[in-house]
């Protein structure tokens, strides 16, 4: 198998020579950043319970199977 040996566009052959520019941060548009609310504290507060809600049970369901596994290994 050969490589194709035809020239790059002019275009493409510049855009590769040029060195990439550092990565900075991208600023939102000012259209797009939500304003300031009052609302953020309902969403963190419902965040935390949801949060705790699924820590709960997940922690009821992994205690649920240690102890399956010690009735297991028990009988």
């Amino acid at each position: 198998m050969k490589p194709d040996e035809r020239p790059l566009p002019e275009s493409l052959t510049r855009l590769l020579s040029v060195p990439l520019p550092a990565v900075r941060a991208r600023s939102w548009p000012a259209e797009l950043v939500p304003p300031p609310n009052r609302a953020s504290r309902h969403a963190a507060l419902e965040s935390v319970l949801l949060r705790g809600f699924v820590y709960g049970v997940s922690g009821l369901v992994w205690l649920a199977v240690m102890l399956l596994i010690a009735r297991h290994i028990a009988w």
